[in-house]
């Protein structure tokens, strides 16, 4: 394997790591999204204790599949370029570093810098499994 191994210091996720910035907080954020909605339709199914049926299988693939395609490609190159990963070694795509993030860029709307392992809805592996 050609690569180093690089410790990230805390604090700096926002900064340096890529697909937590660029993929994985809007994908989850869209993910949510569709799950809160649905939740928000109501007349679900209920559960012999009275409790919400989980979503289909099916119907969650699709929410999978939409978060998916809510990241663009060029949101991801741009993330790249934003973490120092991806830039021209001539000096040219450093003023990306300091531009200000655009909506559709790296972070939709505010999205919570908190773990999303302790929530429950469609993020919850378990929760998709079943």
């Amino acid at each position: 394997m050609n690569g180093d191994l690089v410790i990230i210091p805390g604090g700096m996720t926002s900064q340096l790591q890529v697909l937590d910035v660029v993929v994985n907080k809007p994908f989850k954020y869209h993910l949510r999204k569709r799950y809160t909605e649905w939740l928000l339709a109501g007349n679900h199914a209920l559960t012999p204790s009275g409790k919400i049926q989980k979503p289909a299988v099916r119907r969650l693939c699709e929410w999978i599949l939409q978060a998916w395609a809510d990241i663009s490609s060029e949101s991801i190159v741009n993330g790249f370029k934003k973490c120092c990963i991806s830039n021209a070694m001539d000096g040219s795509e450093d003023d990306v570093l300091w531009e200000e993030a655009e909506p559709g860029d790296a972070q939709p709307e505010k999205v919570s810098d908190e773990s999303d392992d302790s929530e429950s809805g469609p993020s919850d592996a378990e929760d998709a499994a079943q």
